[in-house]
């Protein structure tokens, strides 16, 4: 058997290593449309920064690979499908075949309708490519478009080479997908406490220069700059997927299994539409644990041993300078259409701590400083499905050292507050 794996991210990784881990003797090949063994992309911006040297971003060596069997094609972009020949041809005219095929080619970057973004001086930081081009540019200003965790990295990255930086972001807050505007405003300011200047509800307009970056126009003034990230998020790759008739939607489409439309041929990663562990909605989830949960599954099913994926879920960290954050699960923005919505605010000094509950139960939280260390806490409420409403209510027995109620109960109900209130 030949197991055929377009991209070498985290997910197709897993897949080709997972199955030398598990003893699977197929021919194993993995296609990469870049020229590099597997890299860790969100340690770009520690790259650009100075934190790391350009070869920490590595996870591994093209020995890893010959010593596990792994046909690593780099610089070898996938360009067709044939499941009818079960066979991928490349841009070089290769034609790849395969028994299974893995499709885990990751996200694009969204390129926004700015006029002049191939202007000289206008970078992203998604792919080692670009990070190297940025990390060897050199500049007095920046501008960062964009604020996703990508984007505040890279603006972090660029003050710590002495850039004077900008974050524009078109919503009302930063980091709009992990985090409601309370918290956001609080890590806004360590941001401008740290030298960067943040402006959201703008909207940029153009890029402008002479050939290379001056100015950026926005709709509501003009910086000086020369220097410019484009970081306005990542879309999964589906245009391949679709070429050959398989299924999709926002993503490729796959079932519970990590299978696609198309008999033999799967999808993890980026790339894939799975379900929402939660609430059983179809979803896009683009972090690194739901790919390797997601590549576990795809392995299992190679081999023959059917598994159901359980679903994605949110689970993010933003850690800049001397900040700490973290959350989980649903926002209240994604909630709003929701009734029987609560939400459970905390803060002591410069740390904060949100729990959202729905019908009682936690189905999300948002924490920075020392509340982040136990967010697993809330974490583990959600999947057990606690009742804190029940909590509150029976505190008085349950704050009791004699209490047979759960030890976490009481470190729940410490943190929300209720031994504060003496009940």
């Amino acid at each position: 058997m030949k197991v055929l794996i377009v991209g070498n991210g985290i997910a197709g990784n897993a897949v080709a290593f997972g199955l030398r881990e598990l003893g699977a003797n197929c021919e194993i090949a993995i296609i990469s449309a870049e020229e590099w063994p597997e890299y860790d992309p969100c340690s770009l911006p520690y790259f650009v920064g100075g934190d790391v040297p350009r070869e920490a971003v590595f996870r591994r060596t093209q020995n890893h690979y010959d010593q596990n069997r792994i046909d690593l094609i780099l610089g070898d972009e996938a360009v067709a499908i044939d499941p009818s020949a079960k066979c991928v041809t490349t841009g070089s005219g290769a034609v790849n075949r395969y028994d299974k095929l893995v499709l885990a080619h990751g996200g694009r970057l969204v390129r926004p309708r700015i006029p002049n973004l191939d202007m000289k001086g206008v970078f992203s930081c998604k792919e080692l490519s670009e990070a190297d081009r940025l990390f060897e540019h050199e500049g007095s200003t920046a501008v960062v478009i964009g604020s996703g965790a990508i984007g505040v990295e890279v603006a972090e990255a660029l003050k710590k080479r002495g850039l004077e930086v900008t974050i524009i972001e078109l919503l009302g807050w930063i980091l709009p997908a992990m985090f409601d505007e309370p918290i956001s405003r609080r890590l806004e300011d360590s941001l401008k406490g740290n030298g960067i200047s943040v402006l959201t509800g703008e909207k940029v307009l153009r890029i402008e220069g002479d050939g290379s970056v001056a100015q950026v126009v926005t709709d509501k003034r003009t910086i000086d700059c020369d220097t410019v990230v484009v970081a306005t998020g990542v879309v999964p790759r589906k245009e391949l997927a679709e070429s050959a008739d398989i299924r999709v939607n926002r993503g490729i489409v796959v079932d519970e299994s990590m299978a696609t439309s198309v008999e033999g041929i799967y999808a993890c990663g980026d790339c894939a539409e799975v379900v929402d562990a939660l609430t059983g909605v179809h979803c896009v989830s683009q972090l690194k644990h739901n790919a390797l949960e997601q590549a576990k599954t795809v392995v299992k099913g190679i081999l023959g041993k059917r598994e159901r994926y359980p679903g994605a879920y949110a689970f993010a960290r933003a850690h800049f300078f001397d900040t700490h954050a973290a959350m989980f699960g649903r926002t209240t923005q994604s909630l709003c259409d929701s009734d029987d919505v609560e939400v459970i605010d905390r803060s002591s000094g410069d740390d904060c701590l949100r729990i959202i509950l729905k019908g009682g139960k936690v189905v999300g939280g948002q924490a920075i400083g020392e509340y982040a260390d136990s967010i697993g806490l809330f974490m583990g409420a959600m999947w057990r499905g606690d009742d804190l409403g029940q909590i509150r209510g029976n505190w008085q027995h349950i704050s009791k050292l004699d209490s047979p109620a759960p030890w976490i109960y009481r470190k729940l109900g410490r943190l929300i507050g209720l031994a504060a209130e003496g009940s």
